[in-house]
């Protein structure tokens, strides 16, 4: 626990009246601990870091400015949070389906989103993203649209079952239009 509270709030600069670093004879018991616990810190950090990382944070004395600085570099700050926040936000709003996409790869494109948005602790609820696949769906699709509204909890379905009810739903559609297109092709011959 001493060690979180060192990296997160620092430690007390350890200076002398005359205005020189305190060495390490010269410090009481209780500054000799904090600068080990400083240390052990610093170790922990380091050990869990590449040597990219290393690199950035090496020479640093306090195990709370490498923190900072390595959760700007990876965190950013809470101004680039937010405008990836909106971007993200906005990007969920205009979200539409491609007219070749499948529903597989429409959601797995929605999911990326989804993911990015908890990053940055923004969540969604279940209905949100099951009334969002809904209303993107082409028009040919409104009689599902509207059995699912009807018929289903779109707040309580999990969106694997959704995706699957909807795969289901093309393939009738592919199969009615491929038996429709076998009929006009008779009657043509004919």
């Amino acid at each position: 626990m001493e060690l979180i509270n060192i990296i997160k709030n620092g430690i007390p600069t350890l200076i002398d009246k005359s205005g020189e670093l305190l060495s390490f004879e010269s410090m009481t018991k209780e500054e000799k601990c904090i600068c080990q616990n400083n240390a052990k810190a610093r170790h922990l950090i380091m050990y869990v870091l590449y040597e990219k990382e290393m690199s950035k944070v090496r020479v640093m004395v306090s195990a709370k400015e490498m923190w900072d600085t390595l959760a700007l570099t990876y965190e950013s700050s809470k101004e680039v949070k937010r405008n990836k926040l909106t971007m993200l936000k906005r990007q969920y709003k205009m979200f539409a389906i491609e007219d070749h996409e499948s529903i597989q790869s429409m959601v797995s494109h929605l999911q990326v989103i989804l993911n990015s948005l908890r990053s940055l602790g923004s969540t969604i609820s279940q209905y949100e993203i099951n009334d969002k696949i809904l209303i993107i769906l082409p028009a040919k699709w409104r009689v599902q649209e509207t059995a699912l509204r009807t018929f289903k909890d779109l707040e309580a379905i999990p969106l694997e079952e959704l995706v699957g009810i909807l795969t289901i739903y093309k393939q009738v559609i592919q199969n009615d239009a491929d038996s429709t297109k076998g009929k006009s092709l008779t009657l043509k011959s004919s």
